[in-house]
């Protein structure tokens, strides 16, 4: 249940990820192959608490496309790493990569309000953009009903520096924050 669960939220927590609030462009399009972003992440849904890690990584580029790798290691277990392909071509739109957010999740996204501000994560601190959405989704059979507030920056891969979510996943009161730990680039060998 935990399993399907987080990945219900995390399908939902995809939705808003790496819009850039003041501009149009493509996050993915200065991205280099090895870039990554690696975030920690804390879930609490009623009296269970998750902690865990997720990472993006670029495994390939073209100047149409970028493929991007995503895993995640959950209370000490690792999910099944996800494949998906941004068209570099078009402006983000988070709900499509990949034909579709993971585990087959639908979600209307309303964007919200817009703001600036200094975020310090990763042990740096960085000029963000934060925007707000909501969320309404079905993830895995699950009715999710999400606010979001998504931190994003220009000096990170993909974006994102912060996210926080509070929610209604089949019923149940559900918070998640996402905070960067790390960034940067590994090169293949």
């Amino acid at each position: 249940m935990i399993v399907r669960l987080l990945t219900a939220v995390l399908a939902v927590a995809v939705a808003p990820l790496a819009v850039r609030a003041a501009d149009d462009d493509n996050p993915y399009k200065t991205v280099k192959v090895g870039d990554f972003a690696t975030y920690k992440m804390k879930v609490n849904v009623g009296p269970i608490a998750i902690d865990g890690t997720t990472t993006q990584s670029i495994t390939e580029k073209s100047d149409k496309e970028a493929k991007v790798k995503v895993t995640a290691s959950v209370n000490g277990m690792e999910a099944p790493a996800q494949e998906q392909t941004v068209d570099l071509t078009k402006p983000y739109d988070p709900t499509k990569v990949g034909g579709g957010l993971p585990g087959g999740a639908e979600a209307k996204v309303e964007k919200g309000k817009e703001g600036k501000e200094k975020i310090k994560a990763g042990g740096k601190e960085f000029e963000c953009t934060w925007t707000t959405y909501k969320v309404s989704a079905k993830a895995n059979g699950m009715d999710i009903e999400a606010d979001i507030k998504v931190w994003t920056s220009k000096d990170v891969p993909m974006g994102m520096v912060k996210m926080t979510m509070k929610a209604s996943v089949a019923k149940m009161d559900m918070e998640m924050t996402m905070e960067l730990a790390e960034f940067g680039n590994k090169p293949a060998k």
